[in-house]
């Protein structure tokens, strides 16, 4: 009877154990990071929803959630019209505002009592933690707070000093702030109204007092907020794409970068005992963030009416407890749902925790494991690049910076080897440059004094003859004389198409190689997005759009030039280009973000250089005067906006009409 159990006690652990493992990590989501480039990939689970906090019906329309310090959780319910308090194991344990409130939309605990902002009362309510009501603070009644100005709160956090941070409904002028006893002390991080091309125009036109009047320039309002153990508050903005997430300091500037934002509007931010950040969208779609403002992965969705867990229908607040799970609040569904952080979510926080510390050396080891995990994660190749460099292993961090794509860290590794490699080859570079200048002028004077070098340079005329070597020669005289050289080129003296057709191609291999091999510091793109036919593309696309609109509008305002002169005269005045960016491309390979300046300079000089000599092209080929130049190269412009915009228009027709020609033959197939 004895073998007959452990049998059966064997054959279940061994078909259990695979199932139990399987249910632990299927969810109806998957979960992503971004790769070094920026670019989404599949990682593992991060999180696993495991249950719901509270029974059915305890709650009806949950709008903001607070964990203390026990674990225990209180919901903000505007269905109940109460905050309900929940212990560490999901139990409801009691009720705090029955009666009191009217819509508590937000709420906060500390050691001096619970705080609730209620939207239907127009104040923010403090219980004790009793459940007792003890005070209440409405609109502040200063001037200084706005005679128009109401008082919606919808959310609040308090400061260790007991400072209270409200957003209120629509407060343009930031978060409001109020001292311990209600008083008014001002507004605080108010959020900054972006630029647009559309608001350009009235900003260059008007004074800063003007811009200050305008009517529609008001900033967006924060919609939630939350603050950390160190005191620094966080916001999440609806409504634009700049500084949605914010963490400020205590001068109300954000820290973060400006650039963060999910592809919906967000709702709710917590931030976890190692600095991560956890954000939730309008979506579903839940974000975590390093303390950097680094999108470690995100995963989640909307509810597709199989009723799954782990999605939502309308998402309104998040946080993250002692124990790093998550809980979500669903306003519709009525739920607070708690995700379970996976071993892998658990390696990465004890590595984040460590690196936001400072010890780089000590969290290598778990940044290893993490890359055993998913060798492709990001981070943990920057925090082992952070570590090699404090070891001065400089060549090591190069790699781990390149492979997270951390350009600035990247720099800094260079320099130290470029130093290293300066203070023991400097020597022997300048005894090498001043032994080619000496060779150099040796061989001059020795050439002029005893001329065995004319038969090379006889051999060397006779060669530049050839009419095609001495066409493509010709780019260098005419960087140095652009207004001369256009003389030669209208009477085929020193061009052909065949010469110009192959500094096209010329031109096109120092595109891509421009494109493709610059120094990592100048962001070159990966070779693995190589696509011929898009480089293709998009380097002859303007080139054609240019040459067949300016030659058509030369026609009909009396140019002279034909269109073979504009084809040639197009490439020659590529010739800084032509000349230039090769040359830049391994300039960009010894140089640190320190001296990008050169490189950007470089650049600039080329392209402002080759605009010029195109002005002097357009004028000299079709002989026009100065404004006679400028009015046919706006028009060119203009043409070549509105031959893209028809060509795009003819696509979408084209498209149309195949898909309608398709739709028919498959439906007389099916018929017949």
């Amino acid at each position: 009877m004895k073998k007959v159990l452990l049998l059966w006690l064997c054959f279940a652990f061994i078909f259990m154990m695979p199932l139990s493992v399987q249910a632990s990590v299927e969810v109806p989501y998957k979960t992503y990071t971004l790769s070094g480039e920026g670019y989404p990939m599949e990682t593992q689970v991060a999180y696993v929803p495991v249950g719901n906090i509270g029974n059915a019906g305890e709650l009806i329309a949950p709008e903001d959630l607070f964990i203390d310090e026990t674990n225990s959780v209180f919901v903000a319910d505007s269905g109940k019209q109460l905050v309900a308090v929940f212990n560490e194991e999901g139990s409801l344990i009691g009720e705090i505002g029955s009666g009191e409130l009217i819509e508590p939309l937000g709420v906060f605990v500390n050691e001096t009592g619970i705080y609730v902002a209620d939207y239907g009362r127009e104040e923010i309510v403090l219980f004790n933690h009793d459940g007792e009501l003890m005070q209440s603070f409405g609109r502040p009644d200063t001037p200084l707070y706005g005679e128009r100005a109401v008082f919606k709160p919808q959310k609040v956090a308090v400061d260790r000093r007991g400072n209270m941070y409200v957003v209120s409904e629509g407060s343009t002028n930031g978060i409001v702030q109020l001292s311990s006893e209600g008083d008014f002390l001002g507004f605080f991080g108010v959020n900054r109204s972006g630029s647009s091309l559309m608001s350009f125009l009235p900003d260059l036109l008007t004074s800063e007092t003007q811009r200050l009047n305008q009517f529609l320039r008001v900033p967006p309002a924060p919609s939630n907020i939350t603050i950390d153990e160190q005191g620094l508050i966080y916001t999440v903005t609806a409504g634009t794409d700049e500084e949605v997430l914010r963490r400020l300091n205590i001068a109300g500037s954000n820290m973060l970068p400006s650039d963060i934002a999910g592809s919906n509007p967000m709702r709710d931010v917590a931030v976890g005992q190692a600095g991560n950040m956890v954000t939730i969208t309008t979506d579903g779609t839940i974000y975590e963030l390093d303390p950097e403002g680094y999108t470690l992965f995100y995963f989640g969705g909307r509810e597709d009416g199989t009723s799954r867990a782990g999605l939502f229908v309308q998402p309104s607040a998040i946080e993250i407890d002692q124990n790093g799970q998550l809980l979500i609040a669903d306003r519709e569904k009525g739920t607070v749902e708690l995700f379970s952080p996976t071993g892998f979510t658990e390696k990465l926080h004890e590595g984040i925790g460590l690196f936001a510390e400072g010890y780089y050396v000590e969290s290598e080891a778990i940044w290893q494991d993490v890359l055993q995990l998913n060798a492709s994660f990001a981070l943990a190749h920057n925090a082992i690049g952070q570590s090699e460099f404090k070891q001065q292993n400089y060549d090591e961090a190069m790699e781990r910076f390149k492979r997270s794509n951390n350009q600035s860290a990247y720099s800094n590794a260079f320099w130290e080897v470029r130093y290293e490699w300066m203070q023991e080859n400097l020597s022997l570079l300048f005894a090498s440059v001043i032994g080619l200048i000496t060779l150099r002028f040796g061989i001059v004077y020795t050439n002029r004094r005893f001329g065995y070098l004319a038969p090379v340079n006889q051999k060397w005329q006779q060669v530049k003859q050839w009419k095609l070597l001495n066409d493509l020669l010709f780019l260098f005289r005419f960087i140095r004389h652009p207004i001369d050289s256009f003389y030669y080129l209208k009477t085929n003296q020193r061009s052909s198409l065949l010469s110009a057709s192959i500094m096209y191609i010329i031109l096109f291999l120092s595109y891509l190689f421009f494109v493709y091999g610059r120094g990592f510091i100048f962001s070159p793109t990966p070779l693995e997005y190589f696509w011929f036919t898009y480089d293709l593309v998009l380097f002859v696309t303007p080139i054609l759009f240019f040459l067949l609109v300016n030659y058509l509008v030369s026609t009909i305002s009396d140019g002279e030039g034909r269109f073979s002169e504009l084809y040639k005269g197009f490439i020659y005045a590529c010739a800084p280009l032509l000349i230039g960016l090769v040359p830049l491309v391994f300039v960009s390979q010894i140089l640190t973000l320190n001296e990008a300046f050169i490189f950007n300079f470089s650049l600039i000089i080329m392209i402002s250089y080759s605009l010029i000599i195109l002005f002097i092209m357009v004028k000299e080929i079709h002989d026009f005067s100065f404004w006679g130049t400028v009015r046919n190269i706006l028009i060119t412009l203009f043409g070549m906006i509105l031959l893209a915009f028809v060509l795009m228009i003819v696509y979408v027709l084209f498209d149309q009409v195949i898909q309608f020609v398709s739709s028919i033959i498959q439906e007389v197939l099916y018929r017949v």
